[in-house]
């Protein structure tokens, strides 16, 4: 679901407009930096914690430690918590199988499921939208930590209840 915001993230360049607009809000209201988007976010510094993303995957997969390097890259602190099977982790975090890639991941009390875009993972944090997460499906080709070319814009679903709700945005 793009939003008026979302495309104006997108319009502004180097997002310090954004960033500084969000530390202005923050700071009206008493709470200094916001402490959901990583230090990095945009490329604008800030003295925020990084959030906390945790990684279920498989000891085997590749592009999932790739992922996870990327995140950290871009200011997460990520925990990585390996299984032998994923299936009953997308169960009971309520992502149906029609949206399995090769990792599930947790971020700010949303479930985030495959190689999410970093700017959608901005957006949903920006954002906060009443979901219980979102997902990219399969392994496409050129998304962060896949090889290859991206073909056309990734159709990024929204979550909610163990189903699709309908599209959070196309990156």
């Amino acid at each position: 679901m793009s939003t008026p915001w979302s495309i104006l993230r997108r319009l502004l360049a180097g997002g310090a407009i954004v960033a500084l607009a969000v530390g202005f809000v923050a700071h009206q209201a008493g709470q200094g930096s916001d402490p959901i988007l990583p230090p990095s976010a945009n490329g604008v510094a800030t003295d925020a914690a990084a959030p906390s993303v945790v990684v279920h995957r498989t000891a085997t997969c590749g592009c999932c430690g790739g992922y996870e390097d990327i995140l950290a890259d871009a200011g997460y602190a990520v925990t990585s918590r390996i299984h032998d099977d994923l299936a009953p982790v997308r169960a009971e975090l309520g992502v149906p199988e029609s949206e399995a890639s090769c990792h599930t991941m947790e971020v700010a009390g949303y479930v985030v499921e495959g190689h999410m875009p970093l700017t959608a993972l901005e957006d949903l944090l920006l954002e906060r939208p009443a979901v219980d997460g979102i997902a990219l499906a399969g392994m496409p080709a050129g998304s962060p930590g896949m090889p290859g070319e991206q073909q056309a814009p990734f159709r990024v679903t929204a979550l909610e209840g163990g189903a699709v709700t309908g599209t959070f945005g196309d990156y």
